[in-house]
């Protein structure tokens, strides 16, 4: 039936808006280190059985990226995510949702500089329009008290979270690593596992409750696991395109259910700030830039949360998990790779 293929990028969207619940839950319930922590270890202990073995068979041609790997891991896994459940703390649900539209914006400009990817006067013109959404929502409607007060801490943690994972969709485009897509992320999350072990260490002991090891669950193998599964159905069945206009949804989802599970109000802020973020990221994918690097075989991302998200994972043009079922599900990695978080 030809709604099946609606599935994955479905459970995609339903899965990142869940999980846009659960960080900001877990604000209350579970250290955001150890959040950051247990999350990925859990998903390195589903992945592992998987492709371990098949990880350490390619041990010679896997050293070589070692390095990238670790920077995309930082980028895309550690601070996206890990910046997400800290910001939790002062910010709404709804607009760590909104937040996740920006990263299009940031990527297309850190593309230009990275890529030489020149977008389209389309693209520009979006990038302009998603940045004057940015700042609606930055300064809740009264864009000149920016220069009085700034923006909060919850804020400006998801900025540079954003601003990380758009610079990790970037380097995947720039870096391509000729491993496969679920290699790739094993790898990543193994250096996330590695990278967030201090911040584990240095956080604040809490006895977890049922609760919030339901929420280290649904992080660890929803978000992490199910979602790059699904992108790679998902690309296959629609196209990359198709589940890149899908996860747009996600932050109307995310307002949606922040107001029925969370109990948020919105204001007419967070609809014209929202609204202005995803008409210039419908813009800006209407024609994409120009130049069209040479892509990676990847997955995940938000993210990354993510973490990192974390969305992200799409941003720009790539995303989370990946694809090609040869070389189609192959080239469906990267755009999956942008997504995630």
């Amino acid at each position: 039936m030809q709604l099946k293929k609606f599935i994955p990028p479905i459970t995609v969207v339903l899965i990142w808006t869940g999980n846009n619940i659960v960080t900001k839950l877990s604000a209350g319930a579970v250290d955001p280190g150890s959040m950051s922590f247990l999350r990925w270890l859990l998903a390195w202990i589903v992945i592992a059985p998987f492709v371990l073995p098949s990880a350490w068979r390619q041990r010679r041609e896997i050293a070589p990226h070692l390095p990238k790997l670790a920077i995309l891991s930082l980028l895309g896994l550690a601070m996206y995510q890990g910046l997400g459940y800290y910001a939790a703390k002062t910010m709404s649900a709804t607009n760590i949702g909104l937040f996740i539209s920006f990263i299009p914006l940031f990527t297309l400009g850190l593309s230009v500089v990275a890529l030489r990817a020149w977008p389209t006067v389309t693209s520009m013109i979006g990038a302009l329009v998603s940045l004057c959404g940015v700042i609606w929502l930055l300064s809740r409607g009264d864009p000149v008290s920016l220069r009085s007060h700034g923006i909060g801490i919850g804020e400006g943690m998801m900025l540079v979270a954003s601003l990380a994972y758009a610079l990790y969709n970037v380097l995947l485009r720039k870096w391509p690593v000729p491993l496969t897509n679920w290699t790739s992320l094993f790898m990543q999350v193994t250096f996330a596992v590695l990278l967030l072990l201090p911040l584990k260490l240095l956080s604040q002991p809490v006895a977890l409750t049922p609760g919030g090891l339901m929420m280290i669950a649904y992080a660890g193998i929803g978000a992490s696991v199910i979602v790059p599964f699904m992108w790679l159905a998902g690309t296959a069945a629609i196209g990359p395109a198709g589940m890149t206009s899908f996860t747009n949804l996600v932050p109307v989802t995310t307002a949606l259910a922040s107001v029925v599970f969370l109990g948020e109000e919105l204001h007419g802020y967070h609809f014209v700030g929202g609204g202005l973020a995803l008409m210039g990221v419908i813009l800006t994918q209407l024609r994409p830039g120009r130049v069209e690097p040479q892509r990676p075989r990847r997955v995940e991302s938000r993210a990354v949360d993510v973490v990192l998200q974390t969305p992200t994972h799409r941003r720009g043009e790539s995303r989370v998990p990946d694809r090609n079922a040869s070389e189609p599900a192959e080239k469906n990695s990267n755009e999956q790779a942008e997504k995630v978080g």
